[in-house]
């Protein structure tokens, strides 16, 4: 067997189209035993906590219409059972005008950038 590769998404990106990317490509990859971790900042981190409304999005509208799940609900959801990891950290909270207690039940862990930094190491990195 193959050992886990190492998977980090960073996810900048707001909107329908960049979540849901993050969402299926993470939550595949957890599934298939990969160590996944997405650190969300700016849009991307919007998006994630609902601060950024995408139900009017073309793709949204056209996901709803072929039945598929919404990706803050994936990723909520879906997180836990695939060992996904969401993280941000305080600054990219702050510049996004966001308050810990808002961004806490979308993220697993508030990291440092030196931490996500040192875990890296090593990984695939995905900038979305």
């Amino acid at each position: 067997m193959n050992p886990a590769r190492r998977l980090f998404i960073l996810l900048h990106r707001q909107g329908f189209e960049a979540l849901y990317q993050a969402a299926s490509l993470a939550l595949t990859a957890g599934s298939m035993g990969d160590e996944v971790t997405v650190m969300a900042f700016f849009g991307g981190l919007l998006t994630l906590c609902g601060k950024l409304p995408y139900s009017d999005d073309p793709a949204a509208v056209r996901s709803i219409a072929l039945g598929l799940p919404d990706p803050r609900h994936m990723l909520g959801e879906g997180r836990h059972t695939t060992g996904v990891r969401i993280a941000t950290c305080e600054t990219a909270i702050r510049l996004a005008g966001l308050d810990l207690d808002t961004v806490r039940p979308y993220v697993d862990e508030i990291i440092g950038l030196a931490t996500l930094w040192k875990r890296a190491e090593g990984a695939q990195i995905l900038y979305i």
